[in-house]
């Protein structure tokens, strides 16, 4: 089969190899449709140690489930349309017993331990399926909402912190998919203000066609600072989230935000990361200030309700399909057009 990998020698490329073997104990899926998240974006750009190579790449994923293996069998069956929750967790430690298995001490993750979704065909281990990460998807669901469900649900997972609540202003630092859903889960829960900072004109653009009640803040024009304590009346917003990977970012939040606001780190920063918060901020002015790693099965199933219930809309941000033969043409759309979203499919 065709796949699309990180090899021995860190380079990424679209290979010929061998179609995951079935066995008692694990599930193998058709693939529908695969996107290409940040991560992947990363890792295309600057590499990634993380990942255990030689590895089939992607996690963000839609299928068909064509095999069960006898200890395998649940509640999936063959047939069945499935989205996968890619970081497994062992189910043991302490973090698992209390659900959050995102967190696990001996987390592995599809695409990084396991073999990815940039495929034709993709194994889901008897441990992802013990852990209930294999989600069906409901009928009237779409492949292609269903396949940016599990980068939502991360957004989902970062909300869960910060209790955005009525009357809340939320200032979200980046207009990709990322800070769009931010943006739409922030307006779910009933923010009164949302407020986007965004240097690339072509992606505000996009976002505010996306969102249009949005307030759109470009800091090559404008000073971000000067202009949310404008927009807030001197008060700062409630809620700041780094939906970006710039450190400077990190400290700007904590400067923005209003006494006794929450922020979410959401954008991990490569390399180097220390030195960019302010104790002094954050104790005097009382913020909290939070982490997010990956997402559980139970959030990427709540992501599905509300694309279900049409609360959702993430069909809408897929900007672009290429063929898996092409996938590289996908990244380099992301890199140099702007696109939002980039869904590959092992045949168009």
């Amino acid at each position: 089969m065709i796949a699309f990998e990180l090899n021995a020698e860190k380079n990424m490329c679209v290979v010929q190899k061998k179609e995951p073997a079935a066995s008692d104990n694990n599930i193998i899926i058709k693939v529908i449709c695969a996107s290409i998240c940040g991560t992947d974006f990363r890792t295309f750009t600057k590499g990634s140690d993380k990942i255990d190579v030689p590895k089939t790449l992607g996690h963000e994923v839609v299928g068909t489930v064509v095999h069960v293996g006898e200890s395998a069998k649940g509640e999936i069956k063959e047939g069945d349309r499935v989205t996968v929750a890619p970081a497994v967790g062992c189910g043991e430690c302490w973090t698992c017993k209390l659900g959050h298995t995102n967190m696990c001490n001996s987390l592995t993750t599809i695409g990084y331990q396991y073999e990815g979704a940039f495929a034709e065909y993709m194994e889901i281990p008897r441990q992802a399926v013990e852990m209930g990460n294999i989600i069906k998807i409901p009928d009237d669901v779409s492949d292609m909402a269903a396949v940016l469900s599990e980068p939502a649900a991360c957004a989902l997972n970062a909300q869960t912190y910060l209790k955005i609540k009525e009357e809340d202003t939320v200032v979200i630092y980046g207009s990709g998919y990322i800070g769009c859903v931010h943006a739409e889960l922030a307006r779910l829960a009933g923010a009164k203000k949302i407020i986007m900072v965004e240097i690339a004109k072509p992606r505000a653009e996009i976002a505010q066609k996306m969102i249009p009640d949005i307030i759109m803040i470009d800091p090559s024009e404008q000073n971000t600072v000067e202009e949310i304590m404008r927009l807030t009346d001197g008060r700062g917003a409630d809620v700041v989230i780094t939906a970006l990977s710039v450190p400077s970012v990190h400290t700007e939040a904590q400067v923005i935000a209003a006494k006794m606001g929450r922020i979410s780190l959401f954008g991990g920063i490569a390399g180097e990361s220390k030195g960019f918060l302010d104790s002094n901020l954050i104790h005097y002015n009382e913020l909290s200030v939070h982490g997010v790693h990956a997402t559980t099965p139970r959030l990427m199933k709540q992501i599905l309700d509300y694309v279900q219930q049409k609360k959702l809309d993430l069909e809408k941000y897929v900007s672009r399909v290429y063929a898996l033969s092409d996938i590289e043409k996908g990244f380099i759309a992301i890199r140099d057009e702007n696109v939002m979203k980039v869904v590959v499919k092992p045949v168009l």
